[in-house]
């Protein structure tokens, strides 16, 4: 079982990969699209998970999820073969793309509340971050290999060709997933009313403080995350294989933490993770203020490794964070949390996009040093993340070191020399005593957070 759902996860990334990154943005360019449009259409995987309000409704009424699940990919994912077909026209119409884009995104993320549910229901809890931390580096490692195949196919195979192809690849990908997911297991639901379901979610107030910090945090995302890529296509014309290059480089990186973040969120907490993750990432934006013509070389490997560390944190645990907050499986919890993400990914995308084409021509600093209008927005950008740290440190859950805790410990065992001994065990010196301290003040209907030992 746990084959099929690493094999669906390996080839959806085939699809996913088109759908972000420097790809999705080389082909928001070559079909027309401005800045405001790529800031708001970026957005739409998080916009549409608004849409994920339905989904209870249509558990409800069809309560069996891995078929589900299989529908809305097709429906998410096929569209794009119109985008191969028309990449062969000279004249393109941006909305098409547009509209593509949003029917795409907007079936895919049912899919997406559907199979969240399921997967809750066969994985259990003491077993998801080392699950999740493994299906990750499967992922990772197929972005690794695919994100450079893409790269090298648009850069060497230029319009259309080099889209047409990298299209083509992931539609096998759809098909692939949609055999695995045939493999799995299906759980039927028990559900009731999903009205009452999704009344008592809102009833819910931890569930609501950890829906709350995601709104925030998709808003600030979304404001920003469209124009990295942006920045390094357009204003710095730096080639799709050095792009590639970098992705590589962070996948990598990132498949070596999925095994670490994996093993450490299932003994201390989806939560201490999550902290960690955001805290990292927090660093990302700012950095991205001093990219230029002449520092993008070695700025962007630096990126790519702190992106790997922060993002493979921040993915594992925000999949695994609202499994951990929910009081069931229902499919009334995910479809909150989605939507009120994609919410706040609506407004950062409106508000991102806008500021974005105002400042598209604006350019500041000196040759040696300069400056586009739209680094200014990850300088902001950079501090505004930070700031969640604080919301995300007011949701519950059973098992959470805080942040300063974590740094301390981890300070206090390198002075004592506990992580440079040559016996490898100790590097997860850390984990142990954190570990037993988490097993002598276990009580499953008390949350709590574990102190100073020291």
């Amino acid at each position: 079982m746990k084959f099929y759902l690493n094999l669906e996860g390996v080839a959806s990334t085939l699809y996913i990969l088109l759908t972000q990154g420097a790809i999705f943005t080389g082909l928001a360019i070559a079909f027309n699209l401005d800045e405001f449009l790529i800031g708001v259409t970026a957005s739409f995987p998080m916009v549409a998970q608004i849409f994920q309000i339905l989904s209870p409704l249509v558990v409800e009424k069809f309560p069996k999820r891995r078929t589900l699940v299989n529908i809305f990919n097709l429906l998410s994912r096929l569209p794009w073969a119109l985008l191969l077909v028309f990449l062969a026209f000279e004249r393109r119409s941006p909305m098409f793309f547009v509209l593509i884009f949003a029917v795409s995104q907007t079936f895919g993320t049912l899919a997406g509340n559907a199979w969240t549910s399921l997967v809750r229901d066969l994985i259990p809890e003491s077993e998801r971050g080392t699950f999740f931390g493994r299906r990750n580096v499967y992922v990772s490692l197929t972005s690794l290999v695919f994100f450079y195949v893409y790269s090298l196919l648009i850069d060497q195979l230029k319009d259309p060709l080099g889209y047409q192809l990298a299209i083509a690849i992931g539609m096998f990908g759809t098909f692939l997933s949609f055999w695995a997911m045939l493999k799995v297991p299906e759980v039927p639901l028990k559900s009731s009313s999903a009205s009452a379901e999704v009344k008592f979610v809102f009833q819910d107030r931890n569930f609501m403080k950890l829906c709350s910090f995601y709104f925030v945090w998709n808003v600030l995302i979304a404001f920003t995350s469209p124009f990295f890529t942006y920045h390094l296509l357009k204003n710095l014309q730096v080639a799709f294989s050095y792009i590639g290059f970098t992705g590589v480089l962070s996948s990598i990186v990132a498949i070596i933490f999925y095994f670490i973040w994996g093993r450490l969120s299932d003994n201390i907490g989806h939560k201490s993770v999550a902290m960690v993750g955001v805290l990292i990432v927090s660093f990302l934006p700012p950095m991205w203020f001093f990219m230029n013509t002449f520092t993008y070389r070695f700025l962007m490997i630096a990126d790519a490794v702190i992106t790997a560390i922060g993002w493979s944190a921040i993915n594992l645990s925000f999949l695994t964070l609202p499994m951990e907050v929910a009081q069931s499986s229902s499919s009334a919890y995910f479809a909150t949390y989605a939507a009120l993400g994609g919410i706040g990914g609506l407004i950062g995308a409106l508000s991102g996009g806008t500021i974005a084409k105002l400042l598209a021509n604006v350019h500041l600093g000196t040759s040696n040093l300069p400056i586009y209008g739209i680094q200014l927005m990850f300088l902001a950008s950079g501090l505004l993340r930070a700031f969640t740290l604080k919301l995300l440190g007011k949701v519950r859950t059973r098992r959470y070191v805080p942040l300063r805790t974590l740094i301390a410990s981890a300070l206090f065992l390198s002075r004592e020399g506990g992580l440079t001994r040559s016996n490898g065990s100790n590097v997860y010196e850390v984990l142990r005593i954190v570990k037993k301290k988490l097993e002598e003040k276990e009580d499953e209907t008390i949350p709590w957070r574990v102190k100073r030992w020291w």
